[in-house]
């Protein structure tokens, strides 16, 4: 035991010294977990621990053996440690001050084999080198674990590669990462990725010159570049047919972008489907452009919301000719009509069990016909008011065969008869109802029917007041006469549809 010595337990309670150079020289650049293995073997410095090994520094740190090791190897290629004893594994850590007094020679020539650097020399050829390009290049034998025959080649391809013959260290930096994160670690996977890489960089080349851009390109676009065919796997025809779309804004990268990130999010990543469905898309535009201006909407971009209007009406069985019919149908209305006014359409007619155009066409010929014969009518008994769907009904009740089977002479004679009455079609249902139900289904025999009634309504006496048509009401009892006035409730600003 020594002379004097700390309790057991102090050190849970004192401060480990961290020198200011090794924070701004060291750490900043350092991997994180390589400076918690330094600060915590600094502290095994100040107060030795009996159990302390390589093992119990990594369990302590919930690292691997192999971690600690490659840690150390990377505070020794820098001098600050140095390896004393392999079993069991020791280390010494060196004062930082002393090493910048002392150290005559850089830690490359300490801890690499001669050959190495001298390939790096040689690779780089008049390229001079500072301390910290060593140290960025053998960092990727340290921390990234990239064998030294794959750094050289990844130097040599960057030199390569750079039109002034130097090696741009942050550029290789970038690349060595990447390497890395794909796992890189043979020359035959060096030389696959390369072959890959100017595959690559030509088709690059060719997408910018079709967007106008004669250039290489740059750092930011080769990202983006490798990100549509390795992260969203798009083929690089996939990518060729895509800048068809780019005519429509300025043919740029960032716009191109934006065209397959839908693509993308549509599962389109293939030439073939791609095209197919762009040019699917680009119908639907032009079909919606159609819709919008037959609804008076000229020049208007379809939106999202237009297109999926569109084809939620397709999905719902419509046609564009029945589309097409109910923009019509919808312009009609005050204001031009609506995109909401045309589906209503196209349900009104699924509706009544339209499904193609004739039904509607011929649907609409047969409103048209009824139209003209209401207008005659309303003539006949006096009244001035437009055609409605509720008159439609009940003047094809009176003419179908299925309901009282008049001709329109008939009709037109009940209407007469009806004239002043407050609602002539109720009165000219009640009248054709009694002659359908006498069996009366001829103008002579109507007009028979009507004097005898009347005849018989004054006694015998005919006058010419009995012979006012208004006189038909007489037939009806004060409680019929106000069921029916009650009964003739109807909107006469109704559409003629």
């Amino acid at each position: 035991m020594a002379f004097c010595s700390f309790d057991e337990g102090v050190a849970l309670f004192d401060s480990t010294p961290v020198e200011n150079m090794f924070i701004t020289e060291y750490m900043l650049r350092a991997p994180g977990e390589f400076v918690k293995v330094y600060i915590y073997g600094l502290m095994q410095c100040y107060h030795p621990s009996c159990r302390m090994s390589l093992s119990a520094m990594a369990k302590d740190l919930d690292v691997t053996e192999e971690e600690v090791e490659r840690a150390m190897r990377y505070w020794e290629r820098d001098g600050l440690v140095r390896r004393v004893g392999d079993n069991p594994v020791a280390y010494t850590f060196a004062n930082l001050k002393q090493l910048t007094l002392t150290r005559a020679h850089t830690p490359s020539e300490q801890l690499y084999d001669r050959g190495f650097a001298e390939e790096i020399e040689r690779t780089l050829d008049q390229q001079q080198l500072t301390s910290a390009d060593l140290n960025t290049i053998y960092d990727w034998v340290d921390v990234l674990e990239l064998p030294q025959e794959v750094v050289i080649m990844l130097l040599q391809t960057e030199k390569a590669r750079s039109r002034s013959g130097r090696v741009s260290l942050s550029i290789a930096d970038r690349v060595a990462q990447e390497w890395a994160r794909s796992g890189i670690r043979t020359v035959e996977e060096v030389e696959k990725i390369v072959i890959i890489g100017r595959e690559r960089e030509r088709e690059l080349r060719r997408l910018l010159a079709r967007l106008g851009m004669r250039r290489e390109p740059s750092e930011d676009e080769k990202a983006m570049y490798n990100k549509w065919i390795e992260e969203w796997g798009f083929t690089a025809d996939a990518v060729q047919e895509a800048c068809r779309e780019t005519t429509k804004g300025a043919p740029t990268m960032a716009y191109l972008d934006g065209i397959l990130l839908r693509q993308h999010q549509l599962g389109r990543h293939e030439a073939q489907a791609l095209a197919g469905g762009m040019a699917t898309e680009r119908t639907a535009r032009d079909f919606a452009r159609e819709v919008l201006a037959g609804l008076g909407r000229t020049g208007v971009t379809p939106t999202q919301d237009d297109l999926m209007l569109i084809e939620s009406w397709r999905a719902e069985g419509s046609s564009e000719e029945m589309i097409l019919l109910a923009v019509a149908a919808a312009h009609r209305r005050a204001g031009g009509g609506t995109m909401d006014d045309v589906g209503a359409w196209l349900q009104k007619w699924k509706a009544k069990g339209f499904h193609t155009p004739d039904a509607v066409k011929n649907d609409s010929a047969r409103q048209r016909a009824l139209n003209a014969q209401l207008r005659e009518i309303y003539e006949t008994a006096g009244v001035e008011k437009r055609p409605n769907q509720p008159d439609r009904d009940l003047l094809s009740r009176f003419m179908a065969d299925t309901g009282l089977g008049m001709d329109m002479e008939v009709v037109l004679l009940a209407a007469q008869y009806a004239r002043g009455s407050g609602a002539p079609m109720m009165m000219m249902n009640r009248i054709l109802e009694s002659w359908h139900s006498a069996g009366i289904h001829t103008a002579e025999a109507a007009r028979a029917e009507h004097e005898s009634h009347q005849r018989a309504a004054q006694g015998g006496r005919t006058t010419a007041a009995a012979a006012r048509p208004a006189d038909a009401m007489q037939r009806y009892t004060p409680q019929e006469r106000r069921e029916t006035y009650r009964a003739a409730v109807i909107d006469f600003d109704e559409e003629e549809n």
